[in-house]
C-alpha cells in the first residue's frame, strides 16, 4: 500500500515539473516585450498615425 502512495505522489510532482517547465518554455520574456512595445508606440507617435488620440494633444 506503501508503495501505491509513493507512485502517486511520483506522478504528480512529474506532472507539475512537466507543466512549469512547458510554461517557462512557452512565455515570453517579460522585459523584451515592453520594450518592444514601447518602440512600438514611439514608431506609431513619430508617424502619426495617432495623432487623433487624446493622450497625444498638447
Amino acid at each position: 500500500m506503501t508503495g501505491f502512495w509513493i507512485a502517486i505522489v511520483i506522478v504528480v510532482l512529474a506532472i507539475v515539473g512537466v507543466s512549469v517547465l512547458a510554461g517557462k518554455i512557452l512565455s515570453k520574456p517579460k522585459g523584451v516585450t515592453s520594450k518592444s512595445r514601447q518602440a512600438e508606440m514611439n514608431a506609431l507617435k513619430a508617424s502619426g498615425a495617432l495623432k487623433y488620440r487624446k493622450s497625444n494633444r498638447d
